[in-house]
Order: C-alpha cells, then structure tokens, then sequence
C-alpha cells in the first residue's frame, strides 16, 4: 500500500519593491554606492533563511524627466536591474502646482497591482513586500482576504519598520539590514541582455576603504 505523502510546503516567493520607499532610507545613509544594488540579489539573500525559492522580483519607481542628471543614473539603475532578471515597472511624475514641486506617481499602485495580479496567476507562494508606506496595508488586507493561503512578508527598507496597520495580515516581518545591500551590490559592469556592458554610475563607485563583507576580517569572540 503506497503511502499517503504529505503536500510539499510552499516555497515560491516573488518580490515587490516600492523604489522610492526604498531609496530615501538608502540615501539618507549618506553613502551612494549603497544605491547601487543587484535587487534580484538582495531577494535571494532575504528570502533564503526561510528556504524559498525565488521565482519574480519587481521594481516599481518614476522617472524624474525634469531632471536629467537624475535620470541618466537612474536609467542606468533600471537597465542594470533588467539584466538582472528584475522586472521593472516606470511611472512618472507630475507638477503640482500647489506645492510648487514635481511628484512621482505610478509608484506604489504599480506595486498593489503586481502583486495582486501574479496572486492571481498563482506566480508565488510567499509575497514579499518591500516598502513602509502604510497605503499598501490595503494590499495586504485584499491579498489576505481573496488568497488565504498565500504568505504574506512585511519587508521594511533600511532604518525603517514595517507599516503598523498592515502587520495584522502579515506571516512574517522584518526590515533589510545595510549588511545585507552590501552583499548584494553590483559589480563595475554588468553584461545586459544584448551583450553591452552597462557601466556603474561614477557617483555610485565604493571608496577605497570600502571592503564586501565576505572579505572582511572575522571579529574574535
């Protein structure tokens, strides 16, 4: 008589990353390189504790047209992303005339929607949701709601905490330690996927003293 095996445990994990929730905390650490980061890299560091297996990773964020310095950076960024395997989603921005200063848009719907529609699609297991904005507690709530069984993760960015209102439907929380971006920066150049090498911004080149943590003297205990 065969034996009756129990399911296998949930393992697909896809990533929702709200880029500007997540570039303030990194750039108010006062240190551009950190900016430079392979986000598939730092999905697979985040979620290999838990034994998962990546599957997707989005990056939501706007393009700052009204400034072009800017925009060369982040261009570079969203190509370098892509040949990572990271699927990259831009919105825009627009003036308001009120507050007298431009406002990104796009950013943090693209991101509910992602979500929502690969729950649909049955794309993951576990959804790890990258940001501290408090709106995607009704994300939260609607996955939570429509797909039980779906884990849910609450990922602050760094020196952030997840969003109070939207732990109630969270399986698991935490926020991304700087250690962790260190071990995922890029490289100087990173190969896309016609064959050019997409070369790292000169504003985001480490110092000298800068060193990954893999190759940094092990502190005696």
């Amino acid at each position: 008589m065969s034996q009756i095996q129990d399911p296998m445990p949930p393992k697909r994990a896809a990533f929702y990353f709200d880029g500007f929730n997540l570039y303030h905390p990194v750039h108010e650490m006062g240190e551009p390189f950190m900016k430079w980061c392979n986000l598939w890299r730092l999905s697979e560091i985040l979620c290999a504790p838990n034994g998962l297996d990546l599957k997707k990773v989005v990056f939501c964020t706007a393009m700052p047209f009204h400034k072009p310095d800017s925009l060369g950076r982040h261009r570079t960024f969203n190509n370098a992303q892509i040949a990572c395997g990271v699927t990259v989603l831009e919105g825009h921005y627009v003036f308001n005339e009120e507050l007298g200063r431009h406002s990104e848009k796009q950013s943090d719907i693209n991101v509910a929607l992602s979500l929502m529609m690969d729950a649909v699609d049955d794309v993951f297991d576990w959804a790890f949701l990258v940001s501290a904005d408090s709106d995607q507690a009704a994300t939260a709530r609607v996955l939570k709601d429509r797909y039980p069984d779906k884990k849910l993760a609450l990922v602050a960015p760094p020196n952030r905490k997840p969003p109070d209102k939207a732990l109630p439907y969270s399986d698991l929380d935490f926020s991304i330690r700087k250690e962790d971006m260190e071990r995922a920066l890029l490289p100087n150049f990173v190969k896309s996927l016609d064959g050019r090498f997409i070369r790292r911004p000169l504003e985001y080149d480490p110092p000298k003293w800068w060193m990954p943590p893999d190759q940094r003297p092990k502190r005696k205990r």
